[in-house]
C-alpha cells in the first residue's frame, strides 16, 4: 500500500512526549473492563458500564440513547459482524449492498452506505476510538470483540463530523496479564467452518499482552449459473485483467488477527496498543430480476429481456427465491488493517491527559459485482443496434446471433480501491464533584485512490470489454479514475456542571474545518468526451453544539431533555462540489432500575429537522450531488431488561420511525429541478423495529454441569427499498410500484448448550445454534438499474459450537 505524502508524524512524535493516554473507548489496567453482562445468574441486574460521553459511565445515568452489548450477547448471538447488529437496537438497520464489505447503515432514519471514496458515511463506526473514515471496508471480522456500543443520535460533539446519525464503536478485548488460553469452534451447514483462539500471557515488568486468531468461513447460498467463465474489462481498466466469476454467491473466507499491549510505564503513565488485520474473500450476494422498470430505458431493457428465449440468455427472473442464478460477479479480495497507541497520564487524582493515535489501511482488489443481475443476458452490439432503430428483422439476424461467450449487461460495475487514514486526537478530563469536563484537538488525514469501470447498455464479444464508439457516449460508459485527499482537525469541549445531587447541566461545542480535494485522472460521458480532468479543492467549517439538562429524581431514575446537530462533510464528487448536510435533534429520555435492580426500563423520544440534504444526481452522464432535500423525523425507542426469576432474564426493545421529506428536488434532462416530493420515501428505514430475548441457566447438578438456552427474534418492520414511486412515460404508476416495500418479518435464532464440562484444569462448553430458524425468505435490500432486482437474504443456519478455556 502506498504512503501519505504529508503523513503527519511530528503529532505523533508529540503525543509520545506528552507522555498521553489511551482513547476514552478503551480501558486501562486496574479500570472496569467496560460492559458487565447483564446475565441473569444473580438476583439482580448487573451495571453496565459505558464510554458514551468518553468517559467511562453508568448506563443508567448517561443522557444518551445508547445500547451495548457484551462479550456474552456477542457470543451467544453470533454477532460476528457489523451486518448483524441489525435491529438489536432500537431503530437501528444495517445491510450489505450486494457486496458484503460494503454496509448500508440507518441509524434513526438517516441511511448511509455510499462506496465512492469522495463521499462521506453518515454513521461514524468506530474500532477502539479510533474513526473508520470509508464505508468500504466498514463491514470487517475482528478477532476479539469486547463490547460494542450502538449511540443513536447526533454526536457532533465528542464524536465530530460524520456522525449525524449516530455511532457505532467496537471495543477489543485488552490482555489480563494472567495466562490463559480460549479457543472456540463451530461447524454447520452451508459448510460454515468458524474458529477462534485467544492466548493470554503473563505480566511482565508491568507488559500485559494479548493475541487472537479467527477464521471464518462459509459457503455460497446460490449456485451461479455462469461461474467458471471470465470477463476481460483490460481496454479499460489495464491493471484489472480478467475477473473470473465465483461459482457460488453469498460466500466468504476471512482470517482475522487481533494483538493488545498495555504498559505500567509508571504509576500514572499507561500505554495501551492494539494491531487488527483481517484478509477477506467474499462473493456478492445473489440478485434476482422482478422486472424491468417501466420508464423509457427500462422499457428498453424490457425489449432486450424480451428476446432472451431467442438468443438463450438467462434473465433471473422470478417472484420468489432462486437456488441458481446467472452473475457475473468475482471473488473480491479486501484487507484491513489498523494500528492504535493510545497513552494515559493521570496528571493527578482528578485530571487525566491522553492521546489517541491511530492507522489504518485497507486495500480492494479488482472486482466485479452484477448489480443489476444480467450477467447471463445474451444480446449482441448488432442486435442492439437495431432494436434502438425498430429494426426487428435485424435483431433475428442469424449473423448478428450471440456466441457462448457473448454477453450483455444493463448495468456492469469494476472496481478498485484503497485508503490509508491517519488520525491523532489529544483529549482532557477533569473530574471534581462540582464539573466533569472533557475538552481536546482532533486531526484526520486520508488518501483514498479508487479505479471504476461503468458499463450501461454494454455488450461484451467473447468475454472481452472493450470501448464501444457507438454506445459508450450514448449512455455515459466509460472509466472513472480518482484520488482523494482529505483533511478535517477540530477543537471541542463538553462540560457537566452538577447543580446539586439531583441535577446536571451539560453544554458542548466543536469547531471542525475540512479541506477536501479530488485528482479526476479519467472521467467518461454521455457525450463521448473525457469531462473534468483535474484537480479540485474545497473547504468548510462547521459549528455543532450540545445541551443537555439531567435531573435524577431518585438513585434509581435519570430523566433528561435535550438538544444536539450534527453534520456530514461536504465535497467534490466528479469534480461538482456539494455542501455538507446538517441535523438538529430534540430529545427527552427516562432511564430505571426498578424492583431493586431486577428490572431496567429506558424510554427515549426524538424529533429531528434535517437540512441540506446530498442528494444524488445524474446529468451529463456526471454522477454529484445537490442539496436539494429537507426532511423531519420523529419517533420512540424503549428497551427492558428483566430478571423474573433468577437464572432468567428476559430482554426486549422498540423502536418506532416516521421519516418525512418536506423537500425533494430532483434533476431533469435539461439541468432544471423538478419537485417530487410526494413521490419519494426515505429507503432501508423500518417502521418499527423490535428485538425479544431470553436466555435461561438452569441449577447445575452433578460435577458443576449446567443447561443453559437462549432463544432471540429480531423484528423488522415495514421497509422501502426503493425511493421513487415507478412511473410510465406518461405518469401512470406501474404496477411493480407494489413490489417497493418489503413487509415486516421476524428472524428468529436460538442456541441450546452445557456448560462447566471440567478436563482438568479447563473448562468446556458445547452448544447447537440455528440462526434464522423459521427458514424466513426476505430480501433486505433492492436496486432499481433499468430492472428491479432483489438481494434475498441467506436462509436458515444451523450448526455445533465448543468453546474450551484454560
Amino acid at each position: 500500500m502506498k504512503t501519505l505524502p504529508h503523513r503527519p508524524l511530528y503529532l505523533a512524535l508529540a503525543a509520545l512526549t506528552l507522555g498521553t493516554a489511551i482513547p476514552a473507548l478503551a480501558q486501562s489496567p486496574g479500570e472496569s473492563t467496560g460492559l458487565q453482562e447483564a446475565r441473569g445468574r444473580g438476583g439482580a441486574l448487573e451495571e453496565i458500564v459505558v464510554t458514551a460521553q468518553r468517559r467511562e459511565e453508568n448506563l443508567q445515568s448517561v443522557p444518551i440513547a445508547v445500547t451495548a452489548l457484551g462479550s456474552e450477547d456477542i457470543q451467544q448471538m453470533r454477532v460476528v459482524n457489523i451486518e448483524d447488529l441489525s435491529s438489536l437496537a432500537p431503530n437501528l438497520n444495517i445491510t450489505n449492498q450486494g457486496q458484503q464489505t460494503t454496509p448500508a447503515l440507518a441509524i434513526r432514519g438517516v441511511t448511509s452506505g455510499t462506496s465512492d471514496n469522495a463521499v462521506d458515511p453518515k454513521v461514524g463506526v468506530y474500532v477502539d476510538g479510533i474513526y473508520v473514515g470509508r464505508s468500504v471496508g466498514a463491514i470487517f471480522d475482528l478477532a476479539d470483540i469486547e463490547r460494542v456500543e450502538v449511540l443513536r443520535g447526533p454526536q457532533g460533539t465528542l464524536f465530530g463530523r460524520n456522525a449525524t446519525a449516530g455511532a457505532l464503536s467496537i471495543v477489543t478485548a485488552a490482555p489480563t496479564g494472567e495466562f490463559g488460553i480460549g479457543a472456540s469452534a463451530s461447524m454447520g451447514n452451508d459448510d460454515a467452518r468458524r474458529g477462534k483462539i485467544t492466548l493470554n500471557l503473563p505480566e511482565w515488568r508491568g507488559l500485559r499482552t494479548k493475541l487472537s486468531y479467527l477464521h471464518d468461513e462459509i459457503g455460497g447460498y446460490a449456485d451461479n449459473l455462469i461461474g467458471g467463465r471470465t470477463i476481460d474489462v483490460s481496454a479499460r481498466a489495464p491493471g484489472f485483467g480478467a475477473l473470473r466469476y465465483a461459482d457460488e454467491l453469498g460466500g466468504k473466507d476471512v482470517d482475522a488477527f487481533h494483538f493488545a499491549a498495555q504498559y505500567d510505564a509508571t504509576d500514572r503513565l499507561t500505554v495501551d496498543y492494539r494491531f487488527d488485520y483481517s484478509d477477506s474473500e467474499t462473493v456478492g450476494n445473489p440478485q434476482q430480476v422482478v422486472g424491468p422498470l417501466p420508464d423509457q430505458t427500462g422499457q428498453l431493457w424490457g425489449a432486450v429481456l424480451a428476446f432472451q428465449p431467442l438468443t438463450g440468455g438467462i434473465t433471473n427472473i422470478a417472484d420468489e427465491q432462486l437456488s441458481a442464478v446467472a452473475a457475473a460477479s468475482s471473488v473480491e479480495r479486501l484487507e484491513t488493517l489498523g494500528h492504535n497507541l493510545t497513552l494515559t497520564w493521570d496528571l493527578n487524582d482528578s485530571t487525566t491527559l491522553k492521546s489517541i493515535t491511530g492507522w489504518r489501511e485497507l486495500e480492494q482488489d479488482p472486482n466485479i459485482y452484477d448489480l443489476g443481475a444480467s450477467g447471463g443476458i445474451r444480446f449482441t452490439e448488432a442486435q442492439f443496434i437495431a432494436l434502438l432503430s425498430g429494426n426487428i428483422p435485424g435483431i433475428l439476424d442469424p449473423a448478428v446471433q450471440p456466441g457462448p461467450e457473448d454477453s450483455f449487461f444493463s448495468l456492469l460495475t469494476a472496481r478498485s480501491t484503497s485508503q490509508e487514514q491517519f488520525t491523532q486526537e489529544l483529549q482532557l478530563q477533569v473530574s471534581s464533584d462540582q464539573f466533569d469536563l472533557v475538552t481536546g484537538l482532533f486531526y484526520f488525514e486520508e488518501e483514498s485512490p479508487a479505479h471504476s469501470v461503468l458499463g450501461i447498455f454494454q455488450p461484451v464479444a467473447d468475454g472481452v470489454l472493450t470501448t464501444n464508439p457507438v454506445l459508450d457516449p450514448l449512455f455515459g460508459s466509460g472509466t472513472t479514475i480518482t484520488t482523494a485527499n482529505n483533511d478535517s482537525s477540530a477543537a471541542y469541549a463538553q462540560l457537566t456542571w452538577h447543580l446539586n445531587d439531583s441535577f446536571d447541566l451539560t453544554g458542548g461545542l466543536r469547531y471542525t474545518s475540512d479541506k477536501r480535494e479530488i485528482d479526476i485522472d479519467s472521467l467518461a460521458g454521455a457525450t463521448g468526451a473525457v469531462l473534468g480532468l483535474g484537480n479540485y479543492k474545497v473547504d468548510y467549517e462547521e459549528v455543532t453544539y450540545t445541551g443537555i439538562a439531567t435531573w435524577y429524581p431518585s438513585a434509581d431514575i435519570t430523566t433528561y431533555a435535550k438538544v444536539s446537530t450534527g453534520y456530514v462533510s461536504g465535497g467534490l464528487l466528479s469534480g461538482i462540489p456539494f455542501e455538507p448536510e446538517t441535523l438538529i435533534s430534540y430529545e427527552v429520555g427516562m432511564k430505571s432500575q426498578l424492583l431493586e435492580n431486577r428490572l431496567r426500563l429506558n424510554l427515549a423520544a426524538f424529533y429531528s429537522d434535517y437540512q441540506d440534504l446530498q442528494l444524488q444526481a445524474f446529468l451529463n452522464g456526471r454522477q454529484f450531488f445537490d442539496n436539494a432535500g429537507e426532511a423531519t423525523i420523529q419517533g420512540a425507542e424503549a428497551e427492558v431488561e428483566w430478571l423474573p426469576v433468577e437464572g432468567l432474564i428476559v430482554s426486549a426493545s422498540l423502536g418506532y420511525i416516521h421519516h418525512e421529506y418536506e423537500e425533494y428536488l430532483q434533476r431533469t434532462a435539461d439541468g432544471s429541478f423538478v419537485d417530487i416530493t410526494d413521490d419519494v420515501e426515505q429507503t432501508f428505514v423500518p417502521k418499527t423495529t423490535g428485538r425479544l430475548s431470553a436466555q435461561y441457566y438452569a441449577p447445575a447438578f452433578g460435577n458443576g454441569l449446567q443447561l443453559y438456552g437462549r432463544l432471540d427474534g429480531v423484528y423488522q418492520g415495514d421497509t422501502v427499498l426503493t425511493a421513487n414511486t415507478l412511473r410510465d412515460p406518461e405518469g401512470n404508476v406501474s404496477p411493480l410500484n407494489d413490489e417497493r416495500e418489503i413487509d415486516g418479518f421476524w428472524r428468529v435464532g436460538a442456541r441450546l448448550g452445557l456448560a462447566g464440562i471440567r478436563l482438568g484444569d479447563s473448562e468446556i462448553s458445547a452448544s447447537l445454534y440455528a440462526d434464522n430458524l423459521l427458514d424466513e425468505e426476505y430480501y433486505p435490500n433492492e436496486t432499481t438499474a433499468f430492472s428491479m432486482t432483489r438481494m434475498y437474504a441467506r436462509g436458515r443456519t444451523y450448526g455445533l459450537e465448543i468453546n474450551f478455556t484454560l
